[in-house]
């Protein structure tokens, strides 16, 4: 059996403080039941992200491991300094157990025009332009003109559409 010796250095006047250490290491994490007494409300999607992470008592290191987003995009994220993008909070949505549209505030676009409801619909469903694109068989560009309401969708798509769109009801 392989033994080690590790020398501390303690606080006061640099004394030597041996430890024994066999062929492990035994690294701990202690937890607080709840990481923060009373979070404030937060409801941003940093803050939301933020809320439910620590409502499961993970830690960032944690939800990066699960997620294979970095611990610093995740810190930007909660700190609202950085946007999550479909595909990140589709795994976010994942990890967490929480949906895609509460952790991106997606309950509050509009949906007075068809434009804006296919894009609340996509965002629902955690796709980029591209990823919905290519879904309907269409470019971004036409995803982003229906969006916009510069484009109408043809019957063909809106039979399509209607499958995305159901979520918002």
């Amino acid at each position: 059996q392989h033994t080690s010796h590790l020398c501390f250095l303690s606080g006061i006047g640099h004394t030597p403080i041996t430890k024994r250490e066999d062929n492990n290491l035994e690294i701990s994490i202690h937890r607080k039941t709840s990481m923060s007494p009373a979070l404030p409300e937060d409801d941003t999607p940093g803050g939301r992200i933020r809320r439910t992470r620590l409502e499961k008592n993970m830690l960032l290191v944690e939800l990066a491991a699960a997620t294979g987003l970095s611990v610093r995009s995740l810190r930007l994220a909660e700190q609202n300094k950085l946007t999550v993008s479909p595909p990140s909070l589709r795994k976010l949505s994942e990890a967490l157990g929480m949906s895609i549209a509460y952790l991106g505030c997606f309950e509050n676009l509009p949906e007075h025009t068809l434009g804006q409801r296919i894009k609340k619909a996509r965002l629902y469903h955690g796709y980029t332009k591209r990823e919905f694109g290519e879904i309907l068989g269409l470019s971004p560009r036409m995803i982003l003109g229906w969006e916009k309401d510069e484009y109408r969708p043809s019957e063909k798509y809106m039979k399509r559409l209607d499958t995305f769109l159901a979520i918002l009801h």
